[in-house]
């Protein structure tokens, strides 16, 4: 990637236009699609005789194809290998080019200017005209970033834009003047289509992690044709320019996904399918796994970790000719927290969790543990019940089945509420980041728990070019070679 910090009369030909627009079109006017390449034909013979298929075991649902709405890793994971950002993260976690070809930086670090490389094309889709995918536009970085701040989609991939010139008052207008007639704003100055492959990107203040923050599958790049006819439509029909096309979704657990062989690249990845299954419980799944039925675990959850694992992370002797783990530089964040605004009376409740130590969590991870302040009442008394709000998170459920054998029982037990969100019923909610997105944008303080959990991924030996990354999402897709598997013609 070529950072630049000079301003060559080029660039600042563009930026005059990028600072002083006074707004663009929201019509797309590219109807270019894609050229029916030869892709296929300039292939290695033995690619195209051959076909690799694998197959990955998940420990969280993937119920969402929308980026928007990624709430777990598992999703990010999947979502990773159908779409593009403008940037995304090597596996030191730092970024580099996807979408975009070329970034300029002005030296105040306040302008950037990305030109992106519109040999990109969108999968093909019955949401373009004949079904053909068409080439990218620098409107659609514009459209799309906007997106984040409409109400009706969650504020996470938001929370990354708010340095944008006028991107917060433009949050702020989308989410609280729901009479759309009464709004003036219609779209974030700081955000300009300078042409089809230049975007310029205003900051208020300079932030050196901002390519960071673009390379998040939050801020994930796709045509707004998927939503012209039904703002539901990335949630079951994601279209994006990644190494793999979206195929069905099988008995709501497993992601079939084909790779994109439209695209004009001499290092496709050698999988022609993934398959991406979701398993509630870690003792299917590793039994699958030692079966064969399952190539590769990207995050072991506790109990495959327990098992597989000695206390230094290190494959235990039994398992060490039969499969291959990789300690990732990465953590999955789960908090939890007392939820003050409930009607429920938490003093036993509190009484309990006092109780907790370091050493009553079986879980391997980071534990950082703030229940030595909370005010006991001896003359407390226990509810039949305590509620949570419902989490897909599985570190979180598992601690969770922890503090309810731990604490509450016998006298009392902890349940799920049927919503996500805490309400007034719920005493205790927790929330989810990783490590990458916790230094963009922290979690809430107030938490009385936080746990790491370490990513470790576990292979079996077919699966080959798998290394430590310090990006959670990241499946490393384009290293990864299949060895000792069925050649299906």
């Amino acid at each position: 990637m070529n950072i630049s910090l000079k301003f060559p009369l080029v660039f600042l030909i563009a930026l005059a236009v990028f600072l002083h627009a006074c707004g663009t079109s929201d019509e797309v006017v590219v109807v270019e699609q894609t050229p029916r390449s030869d892709v296929a034909e300039t292939a290695d013979e033995e690619d195209e005789e051959s076909f690799y298929e694998l197959t990955i075991g998940l420990i969280d649902p993937v119920r969402n194809f929308d980026p928007l709405f990624a709430r777990n890793l598992s999703t990010k994971r999947t979502l990773s290998l159908i779409y593009d950002g403008l940037f995304t993260l090597n596996t030191e976690g730092e970024p580099v080019p996807e979408l975009a070809s070329d970034v300029t930086i002005s030296d105040d670090g306040l302008e950037y200017l990305i030109t992106i490389d519109r040999e990109n094309f969108y999968h093909d889709s019955g949401v373009f005209t004949a079904g053909l995918g068409r080439r990218i536009h620098a409107s659609d970085i514009k459209w799309a970033l906007e997106r984040t701040a409409r109400a009706g989609v969650p504020p996470l991939a938001a929370e990354l834009l708010m340095n944008v010139v006028g991107y917060e008052n433009y949050f702020l207008e989308q989410r609280n003047v729901y009479d759309e007639r009464n709004r003036v704003l219609q779209s974030v100055n700081g955000i300009q289509v300078v042409d089809a492959e230049t975007v310029g990107i205003a900051l208020n203040e300079p932030d050196p992690d901002f390519l960071h923050k673009l390379a998040s599958p939050y801020l994930s790049i796709y045509p707004r044709e998927t939503l012209r006819d039904d703002d539901e439509g990335l949630i079951t029909n994601p279209v994006g320019t990644g190494s793999y096309t979206f195929n069905r979704l099988e008995n709501d657990r497993t992601v079939v996904l084909v790779r994109n062989d439209n695209q004009n690249s001499t290092d496709r990845p050698q999988p022609n399918r993934i398959n991406l299954t979701y398993f509630s419980a870690e003792t299917e799944l590793f039994q699958q796994f030692a079966n064969g039925e399952i190539d590769w675990i990207p995050e072991m959850g506790p109990e495959i970790l327990m098992q597989v694992t000695d206390s230094g992370y290190n494959l235990q002797s039994a398992y060490r000719d039969s499969y291959n783990l990789i300690n990732h530089n990465t953590e999955r964040i789960t908090t939890f927290y007392l939820h003050d605004r409930s009607i429920v009376n938490k003093d036993w409740l509190i009484n309990r969790l006092a109780l907790l130590t370091e050493e009553d969590i079986t879980l391997r991870g980071n534990l950082t543990l703030r229940n030595q302040d909370f005010a006991l009442n001896d003359e407390a008394e226990p509810l039949e019940e305590y509620y949570v709000a419902f989490t897909d998170n599985y570190i979180a459920r598992a601690l969770l089945n922890e503090f309810h054998n731990l604490i509450f029982r016998p006298e009392s037990s902890l349940a799920f509420f049927d919503i996500r969100v805490p309400t007034r019923q719920t005493s205790i909610y927790t929330q989810f980041s990783d490590s990458v997105h916790q230094r963009l944008k922290r979690l809430p303080d107030g938490y009385w728990l936080r746990f790491d959990s370490r990513i470790l991924s576990l292979n079996n030996p077919n699966v080959k070019g798998l290394e430590s990354t310090a990006v959670p999402w990241d499946l490393q897709i384009k290293n990864i070679r299949l060895i000792e598997q069925e050649m299906t013609p």
